[in-house]
């Protein structure tokens, strides 16, 4: 599966890829960030690996994908 570029923050990029049906690879200028999950309509963070990943951006990222017009298929 590709990434796909959800949003820019500055002049840094916010990629994430599909790895399974509601789970997310973030990347942030090509640094793996950390693992979101879509659960029960809402996002959370699966597991993070920089600081960067907090809780208001795991939202921002949710929605984000949520906006996107492809979707995962398993």
């Amino acid at each position: 599966m590709e990434e796909h570029l959800v949003y820019s923050l500055g002049s840094q990029l916010v990629k994430v890829k599909p790895v399974e049906k509601n789970l997310y690879r973030v990347t942030l200028d090509n640094r793996p960030i950390g693992m979101i999950r879509k659960n029960n309509g809402g996002w959370m963070m699966e597991e993070y690996a920089k600081e960067e990943l907090t809780a208001e951006s795991v939202q921002l990222i949710g929605e984000k994908i949520d906006q996107l017009p492809w979707q995962f298929k398993q």
